[in-house]
């Protein structure tokens, strides 16, 4: 089991020469990470009741469950996703990418009867990518130049001292990690992601998380009191690129620790130290932006030549309304 709240199975296929691996989600899917119908239906419902006000979200939540219910009743999840490690951001190489695109035929003749789906294909990295195959999805952000765009702001300033003067200690786990601290920061992520923000959020299991620290797919970074664990990064790599997709912390500590502050800073210092990009996926657009990031649309592209015609008008639609919504999804969050 990968996750707690859908059924996923994986497939390692090869693909012009290259391992490819390959996410199957089956029916019992409530996670927005692998169900485009949860995606823009329930999850995004959630994010319009903290995001808009009144009239316009209630327009919005409408336009969701009409498109939510069409693309259940077209079958918009019966997909694959491809080098999809069931992280918030999926990354890319420049070279995979283009290898991937370049073998869509053999991808559309081993899944005959699913859509194909790469994820966070974003307007900064991939734009020669992004055509009208490719649902705008989200607002990411992204800092280039740690040195140049996080290190000089006032607010990345008051963060690094601020942890510098907690009493807390910084560990990194890379590869492995003793039990009881794994299944700590997997509390800590639980409470805030699923418990906070939103059940649709990747409830993730304790193997599958191990697994990934096991392969090199993921690395912890933790904030310590005496032993215990009371804030957490998860960072994943690819490339020049760095992502967080799970950070947690103890919320029952006065909020003046800044303790997700903490978390975040050692994403970045670790992406500095590094010299690699940070892709911050997305929310929190004011903590983001005064720390150097910038926005940018994210997309996903859908491969769905191979479907027939009844099944690709699904898919067709619902990505022409969301290409025309994209310019105030990028003007709100930005």
């Amino acid at each position: 089991m990968s996750l707690h709240n859908a059924k996923v199975s994986f497939e390692d296929l090869d693909i012009g020469g290259r391992t490819v691996r390959i996410a199957i989600p089956g029916r019992a899917n409530a996670c927005w990470l692998t169900s485009l119908a949860t995606a823009i239906g329930p999850m995004a419902r959630e994010e319009i009741d903290r995001e808009m006000d009144l009239p316009e979200s209630l327009v919005a939540k409408v336009l969701s469950r009409i498109f939510e219910t069409f693309g259940r009743w077209l079958r918009i999840d019966e997909a694959v996703f491809v080098e999809h490690r069931l992280l918030s951001t999926s990354l890319y190489t420049h070279d995979m990418l283009a290898h991937l695109v370049a073998c869509r035929e053999s991808l559309m003749r081993h899944y005959p009867g699913k859509a194909i789906v790469l994820r966070s294909l974003n307007a900064h990295d991939h734009a020669a990518y992004i055509d009208k195959a490719c649902w705008p999805f989200r607002v990411v952000w992204i800092i280039d130049d740690l040195d140049a765009d996080w290190a000089p702001r006032r607010d990345s300033r008051r963060d690094v001292a601020r942890l510098e003067a907690s009493n807390l200690r910084s560990c990194v786990y890379d590869g492995a990690i003793p039990p009881d601290k794994l299944a700590r920061c997997l509390e800590l992520y639980r409470n805030l992601y699923l418990g906070s923000y939103s059940a649709f959020n990747p409830d993730y299991d304790y193997g599958y998380l191990r697994r990934l620290m096991e392969v090199g797919d993921l690395e912890i970074r933790t904030l310590e009191d005496k032993g215990r664990i009371e804030a957490f990064c998860a960072l994943h790599s690819r490339g020049d690129t760095m992502s967080v997709p799970m950070v947690g912390y103890n919320q029952s500590r006065p909020q003046s620790e800044g303790l997700y502050r903490s978390a975040m800073t050692l994403a970045a210092q670790a992406a500095q130290t590094r010299g690699m990009r940070l892709n911050l996926s997305a929310g929190a657009p004011h903590f983001k932006r005064h720390r150097g990031a910038k926005p940018y649309m994210e997309y996903v592209m859908i491969i769905d030549g191979h479907l027939p015609a009844w099944r690709r008008l699904a898919y067709a639609v619902i990505g022409r309304v969301l290409r025309l919504m994209a310019p105030e999804l990028l003007r709100s969050a930005s």
